[in-house]
């Protein structure tokens, strides 16, 4: 049976080295509007992106934190993925709201070929404050909202063996009841 989604992430591999080509602005775009399919708690669309393609602020950025900052250098983009918590009653599912939809970004990077990876903010230090607080500051981005991570995008400078399905634990999957018969 084909598998296009599996075959997708069985490529989809971390990359933190990438080759100083420019990816076209209508790639980029595409990739966002991947994500603002991502869904949503309660369908409030709270989740919201900074797009930044200026190799000295991608710098900055990464200045904002700490440990693990460096590794968005080189990308030729980055996307802030921040979610509006101000809000109570939006704020609840901040957190898997935003890991969707970067997600979705990892997921449409590869799609185009283009190497990703996740670089964590929330809960991360930067040089005087939290490294939320710092890009925030940063980018201008008012109060209100929370950085949960970064996805540095860009033409893959590395090379990874992707998984096969002999890599995926199978026993890793529960069953309750009656088991799928799998098909040949």
């Amino acid at each position: 049976m084909e598998n296009k989604l599996l075959e997708l992430t069985l490529r989809r591999r971390s990359v933190r080295r990438y080759k100083n080509t420019k990816i076209d602005d209508n790639i980029i775009e595409e990739i966002m509007k991947v994500a603002l399919t991502a869904p949503t708690s309660f369908g409030h669309k709270a989740v919201e992106f900074v797009v930044v393609r200026d190799a000295d602020t991608i710098r900055n950025i990464g200045v904002c934190k700490s440990f693990g900052g460096s590794q968005i250098n080189g990308a030729d983009t980055v996307v802030v993925t921040m979610v509006k918590t101000a809000n109570q009653n939006q704020s609840e599912f901040w957190i898997e709201d935003g890991a969707i939809a970067s997600t979705y970004i990892l997921l449409a990077a590869e799609q185009y070929g283009l190497g990703a990876c996740w670089v964590h903010i929330r809960n991360r230090m930067g040089i005087q404050k939290t490294s939320d607080e710092e890009i925030r500051e940063l980018l201008g981005v008012p109060s209100g909202y929370t950085v949960l991570n970064l996805i540095a995008i860009g033409e893959k400078g590395e090379i990874k063996t992707p998984y096969t399905e002999n890599d995926l634990d199978m026993s890793l999957v529960h069953y309750f009841g009656v088991r799928p018969q799998r098909s040949n």
